[in-house]
């Protein structure tokens, strides 16, 4: 039982990813064509998992090789225009044991790392993962890094 929800969850959140692609694409668009301050070392790109049925709550970030925020402005995508997962699908009981949170972040960071790339920003080095975790997936590589190596990778000036 598990497995074949698991299958339909998936399969609904990317049917919801494809409709609200077009809007995303756009907002790609416009970030490819943004310059970057000069202490810009990456972009950060977080979202809070416990938000996606009641917005889209992804932010990026300009930061330093500190790891420190370059303005508090950020840049929040989709914002007030849908939301990550539909509450049907993500609030729907009989996908509780699948974890909806974790399988629609992994969904969520494929997504858009393929968004991103498709692109093809002329933007430092970018990471998306959970606020606050520890590890952060790769946008041009779609790999998974830590924090220590993403700030290692800032402070040696190297790009992904």
């Amino acid at each position: 039982m598990g497995e074949d929800d698991k299958k339909e969850f998936v399969e609904r959140v990317r049917r919801h990813f494809q409709e609200i692609t077009p809007q995303l694409n756009r907002e790609m668009a416009m970030i490819a064509e943004l310059s970057w301050e000069e202490e810009t070392s990456f972009l950060l790109i977080e979202y809070d998992a416990s938000q996606f049925s009641e917005e889209f709550f992804v932010a990026m970030w300009e930061m330093d090789a500190d790891g420190e925020p370059v303005d508090r402005e950020g840049h929040w995508f989709l914002k007030g225009r849908t939301v990550v997962v539909p509450s049907e699908i993500y609030d729907d009981e009989k996908y509780e044991v699948i974890e909806p949170g974790e399988t629609a972040s992994e969904l969520l960071e494929q997504w858009f790392a393929q968004a991103w790339r498709a692109h093809g920003p002329k933007a430092p080095p970018a990471y998306i993962g959970q606020h606050d975790d520890y590890f952060k997936t790769d946008l041009a590589t779609s790999g998974q890094v830590n924090w220590d190596s993403i700030l290692a990778r800032a402070k040696a000036g190297l790009a992904s």
